[in-house]
């Protein structure tokens, strides 16, 4: 079977919504495929377009003439191209674009015999040495040769672009070139341009009416009869747009900034452009997408981690003063005594029909941290844990509303804040959240209120009262509790009967060895444990009052990996290493360390900074129009220098003196340079990759 694939797509930058532009009477795709229908060794032809909003219309244009549209990526061509020809399982695919509204179907049908008849992996009718007119254009290829192309393209130009992944490896693929009997190379007969169009209509309005079916001859025949119809585009280059992927390549590729040599992380580009083929948004975690960093320079992914080091997949071992697994690995990565703990738990089986003590064990823990607390359930993440304890609460009082402050994961009855509302969770600590997905029935069952604004509580449980279920916060979020605040949340509490729920999964296991709200004088009903508690192993419990988490029982809640044996496992032996060498003493330490650092060498190099955090995970901010830019920069700088760093510093034990030493001189000399570019106007020069983006931002 011969497919051929006709590209096409409304946001072509020089000439936005061109292949719809009419010509005689009818779009100009529509013309080019009444063209290629007439080929007679095509056995079908497809539109392959794009699933953005604006390339609807030639969704609808394919339908009322007939001819079959894929929809794909709009950046990734060579997906949408690969899973276009995927599910007819061609023998060969013919390419073809939607910019050469004088397709001959009778070069096409030598393109494809040529290729037939010489067992060629690829045959263009161009390359470096064309002779048929720009606007002609036709490439086949074997299905495999594009298989190939999908599965290890990395280049821009190689997935903008499709097919110069199998052209520029003559060594891989058997290539041909189809030359014409003359050469009329210097022609230019495709569409990019508003003189471009103006030629080809002129084209069209001489011959289309005489004879729908023009052919080649006819057209060269008009021009030698009307020859300024030919000057109408003239002195437009060729391949204009693949010189420009090109381009694009020299910077994907680009590894140095213009005072320090960066180590080459070419692999770990390459797997992530691999990953986003197959995996939406490239990370299960918001929070460690490599465009939350520096796009294009971050390494992305690991292929060891020990201590406070980790190796990305290239090889260059960095010192991580960054996120430290996003706060989950308090102790260090690979930590010997969680991992002897673990590696146990596995041998001994780490799931059978029967329970593990490790859960007993595990809760008989926490409540002897937590003397107020009873009992306890588990899940393996925070964000379910937290589903699982407004759960019960609700079970519990026999009410729908949950009162919130702070950010609690990912969930319906979290997110459900925001439905109705232009951005409700924007104004507590998380903007940008969208609640698709998520059931319009939940609108009004979730109130936020912003930490020390007691007065704000106070007004919804006026409003509300007896409705409310629960009422949900952090104990701490980049700022202290006023006095009073966390004692009038209390009282509140009880005044309406509602459970109060402390979130403790970024907060937990940093100030001391359990809770912070111990350290802070809360006494909660429920409190919520993850991240620190497993050191990076995937764990998480609910704490409460006996009568409070009998309410479980009421309602269902269950999952069969929450019983399995790593986590709890995990979470034993991180808490027991936690108490014995008070652990969060030495996290304080480490951060008071980077956070008069960075004060000192903002100052130092007259560079506006903002600090916050929650202690000892902390973070700082660039006060300029252009802090994305400026936090990509620093990324980038801070790589070439040894250091897996960002604006974040999140604590571990495994962080030493000499590790925060070295970090803040690699800061100081990144701090000038960056300050100096910027005062110089030339932040962009020296990036590697691209402004970091903002969509997942936590407010002081």
């Amino acid at each position: 079977m011969i497919l051929a694939i006709l590209q096409a797509r409304m946001s072509s930058t020089r000439l936005p919504g061109k292949v719809l532009k009419t010509i005689v009477g009818k779009p100009m795709l529509s013309l080019q495929i009444e063209r290629v229908r007439r080929s007679s060794l095509l056995d079908k032809i497809i539109v392959a377009t794009s699933t953005d909003l604006s390339d609807d219309p030639i969704e609808h244009l394919c339908h009322n003439i007939g001819v079959g549209c894929y929809r794909g990526s709009l950046d990734d061509v060579l997906d949408r191209f690969y899973k276009a020809a995927e599910k007819h399982v061609p023998d060969a695919v013919v390419r073809l674009t939607g910019d050469c509204p004088l397709a001959d179907p009778e070069v096409i049908d030598g393109v494809i015999s040529f290729f037939q008849g010489h067992g060629f992996d690829y045959v263009t009718n161009g390359g470096k040495t064309p002779t048929f007119p720009d606007g002609l254009d036709v490439e086949i290829f074997t299905f495999a040769a594009l298989r190939a192309a999908w599965e290890q393209a990395v280049l821009p130009s190689e997935r903008e672009h499709v097919t110069p992944y199998i052209k520029n490896r003559p060594d891989v693929f058997k290539t041909g070139v189809f030359m014409g009997v003359t050469d009329r190379s210097g022609m230019r007969w495709t569409v990019d341009e508003p003189s471009d169009f103006a030629f080809v209509s002129r084209i069209y309005e001489e011959l289309y009416h005489k004879n729908p079916q023009f052919k080649t001859d006819d057209v060269i025949k008009l021009l030698q009869e009307q020859p300024e119809i030919a000057k109408i585009n003239t002195g437009i280059q060729r391949n204009e747009g693949l010189k420009k992927s090109l381009k694009r390549d020299e910077e994907f590729t680009k590894m140095e900034d213009a005072n320090s040599g960066q180590q080459s992380r070419k692999e770990s580009l390459a797997f992530q452009e691999r990953g986003k083929r197959v995996i939406p948004g490239l990370s299960q975690l918001l929070s460690k997408r490599p465009d939350m960093f520096s796009p294009g320079v971050w390494p992305g992914f690991y292929s060891k981690a020990k201590g406070a080091e980790v190796w990305d997949l290239d090889g260059n071992k960095y010192i991580d003063m960054s996120i430290s697994g996003i706060g989950a690995n308090v102790l260090g990565y690979a930590d010997p005594d969680v991992n002897a703990a673990v590696k146990e738990a596995i041998d001994s089986g780490s799931s059978s029909s029967l329970l593990c003590p490790e859960d007993v064990i595990l809760a008989e823990l926490l409540c002897r941290l937590h003397p107020w607390a009873e009992k306890v359930r588990y899940t393996r993440s925070g964000g379910e844990a937290m589903t699982v304890a407004v759960r019960i609460a609700r079970a519990y009082t026999g009410r729908d509303r949950i009162v919130f402050c702070g950010y609690h994961g990912w969930h319906d009855w979290y997110l459900a804040a925001n439905l109705g509302a232009e951005n409700a969770l924007g104004g507590h600590h998380i903007s940008g959240l969208s609640p698709s997905g998520v059931p319009q029935g939940l609108s009004g069952t979730a109130l936020p209120f912003q930490y020390n604004h007691i007065e704000e509580l106070r007004e919804i449980i006026k409003l509300h009262g007896k409705e409310i279920g629960a009422i949900v916060m952090e104990p701490l979020r980049g700022q202290m509790p006023k006095d009073g605040f966390l004692e009038e949340v209390r009282t509140l509490a009880d005044s309406i009967g509602a459970v109060l729920v402390v979130d403790e999964i970024s907060a937990g296991f940093r100030l001391n060895s359990g809770g912070a709200h111990l350290k802070l004088g809360l006494h909660p009903d429920i409190a919520v444990f993850s991240k620190a508690i497993g050191n990076g192993f995937p764990i998480a419990a609910i704490i409460g009052k006996a009568d409070v988490m009998d309410a479980a029982q009421s309602t269902f809640i269950s999952s069969t990996n929450w019983t399995e044996r790593t986590g709890p496992a995990a979470a034993i032996a991180t808490i027991t290493k936690h108490e014995k060498y008070n652990v969060a003493e030495h996290l304080l330490r480490m951060w008071g360390i980077i956070r008069n650092g960075w004060e000192e060498l903002a100052g130092k190099n007259d560079l506006k900074v903002t600090i916050g955090g929650v202690l000892p995970m902390g973070h700082f901010t660039f006060g300029y129009p252009d802090s994305m830019s400026m936090k990509s920069l620093f990324v980038q700088m801070m790589l070439d220098r040894g250091f897996l760093a960002s604006t974040s510093y999140y604590a571990m034990y495994a962080h030493t003196e000499q590790h925060c030493s070295d970090y803040l001189d690699a800061v100081g000399e990144v701090f000038q340079k960056i300050s100096q570019y910027h005062r110089e106007g030339r932040i962009q020069e020296f990036m590697a990759g691209k402004p970091a983006t903002v969509g997942f931002r936590r407010l002081a």
